[in-house]
């Protein structure tokens, strides 16, 4: 599986990470210069730009990628990134960061999002399972 991390924060790094293994290639597009650099020397592939950015995604393999993981840390940064991804790129599975839950509303199929991921609901839906 070809997969590209948007944002290579502590949350993108870790999503690169634990999707690392035999068969999946997975790169990382980072627009921090140092933060690019620290995940190349952690062996990461790292393609550094913005990921709003068409011809950015393209260098990191958007037109033959199967997943597009948008995780920075701006909601409107990955709804502008899940739109340009599966409507401009055509690329198949588009999952999606809600850093802020108020937004949750906004992640959905007209942005291009297939999947979206709230750290927030995602705990509190634990948590009501646990007290259920």
């Amino acid at each position: 599986m070809r997969v590209i991390v948007a944002g290579g924060g502590t949350v993108g790094g870790q999503v690169a990470r634990a999707l690392v293994s035999p068969g999946n290639q997975v790169i990382i597009v980072e627009s921090d210069k140092e933060r690019a650099t620290s995940l190349a020397a952690a062996g990461l592939k790292v393609v550094t730009g913005n990921a709003w950015v068409a011809a950015t995604l393209e260098a990191a393999g958007a037109l033959r990628a199967d997943v597009l993981v948008a995780c920075t840390e701006r909601d409107e940064e990955n709804l502008v990134i899940c739109f340009l991804a599966k409507r401009h790129l055509d690329i198949p599975r588009i999952v999606a960061r809600i850093n802020d839950d108020a937004n949750r509303w906004l992640f959905d199929s007209f942005w291009g999002v297939d999947a979206a991921i709230s750290s927030a609901g995602a705990l509190m839906a634990l948590i009501e399972e646990a007290a259920g």
